[in-house]
């Protein structure tokens, strides 16, 4: 039996289920600083981003394959403005598939050759140790056909970039799928450069078995994810994805609902609530209940499902919200499926931070 995993792209963590094993991976909050996030300047570029990989016979054998593509940018630190497009997972079978679909720079060195093949993200880094994720969107595919989501998004602050580009089409799964990125970046000339930082508010849970931490058979429950403010500052995006599936254990008979959310909580994280040293809980519990009174309410992204498939969302939501340093964001994830059934709840939504100047 084969079962899903949360991948470390920007060295995050949480559980990962491969034929019924849960393992850890690298930390389970992902902290991504820029040396410089930039206002942008009126003219800008676009750079296409098209990358797409067919697994091999031998390929799909393989608990994981990560296949790399480099564009190249014109001399000098660019920033990066935002993306449109679309990603796509096709399969040819009716078993689950998923894939991670990220686009990074490479700030310096060599940047990799098309089609380069890696079997995790320590040996992509330890290749590129200058390589910098900037998003990630998750697909994901309980059946055969095809699962794509639509991206469109334009950040009001630009991330730095320079030397290239990378897109990281990362597999795992039961069959011999294709993975498509068909994107055009946005990027400009840096005009301005107060210092920045993305907030990892991205994690995985799986309902309706037990495999290891993060994961429960009680679909009743909840998890949650907290997320530490460093510096007093201004939340100005959330941006991704999220794909809520069914898997490879027996699906909800009927209709499901997954709650994703993200919460603002003053003055620091519930002192209550059992969160691991990767600031996650590993147990599930009845956390909605516990959000504090006085927490503000950032995000929420319901999706509806019935029966075996994936309910999937881009997300882009501005905001404009000042936090303080010690400040928490907690992110929760829920299933409402009276009547059981396994699901695979992966959020890649991150948070754009300003830190005052």
């Amino acid at each position: 039996m084969k079962l899903t995993k949360v991948r470390a792209t920007e060295r995050n963590a949480g559980i990962a289920c491969k034929t019924s094993i849960a393992r850890l991976l690298l930390s389970s909050i992902f902290l991504l600083t820029f040396g410089a996030i930039h206002t942008f300047a009126t003219d800008t570029s676009t750079l296409p981003l098209t990358a797409s990989a067919t697994l091999t016979q031998n390929q799909a054998q393989q608990p994981e394959v990560i296949f790399l593509y480099s564009f190249s940018l014109p001399p000098g630190e660019q920033s990066f403005l935002g993306l449109q497009g679309e990603v796509s997972l096709t399969s040819p079978m009716p078993v689950f598939n998923e894939s991670l679909n990220t686009v990074a720079t490479n700030l310096s060195g060599p940047c990799p050759s098309d089609g380069s093949v890696f079997p995790n993200y320590t040996a992509i880094y330890d290749a590129y140790p200058n390589l910098i994720p900037l998003q990630s969107f998750i697909l994901k595919n309980p059946d055969r056909g095809t699962s794509k989501v639509a991206i469109d998004y334009t950040i009001p602050v630009g991330l730095p970039i320079s030397n290239c580009m990378v897109v990281m089409l990362d597999w795992e799964g039961s069959s011999q799928v294709n993975m498509k990125a068909d994107l055009k970046m946005m990027y400009a000339t840096v005009s301005s450069s107060p210092s920045g930082q993305l907030l990892g508010t991205n994690q995985e849970f799986v309902f309706g078995i037990y495999i290891g931490p993060g994961s429960t058979q009680n679909d009743s429950l909840s998890f949650m994810q907290a997320t530490i403010i460093p510096q007093s500052g201004t939340l100005l995006a959330f941006v991704g994805d999220i794909s809520d599936s069914t898997f490879s254990i027996p699906p909800p008979p009927g209709h499901w609902q997954t709650s994703n959310d993200i919460y603002l909580v003053p003055g620091g994280c519930p002192t209550d609530i059992p969160l691991n040293s990767g600031g996650w809980t590993p147990i599930g519990g009845h956390y909605y209940s516990e959000i504090p009174s006085y927490a503000q309410h950032l995000l929420s992204v319901p999706l509806l499902g019935f029966q075996t498939m994936a309910a999937q969302k881009f997300v882009y939501q501005p905001a404009s919200v000042k936090v303080e340093s010690g400040d928490c964001l907690l992110t929760l994830f829920g299933l409402n499926a009276p009547k059981g059934g396994g699901i695979d709840s992966e959020n890649q939504v991150k948070t754009l931070f300003l830190p005052s100047e």
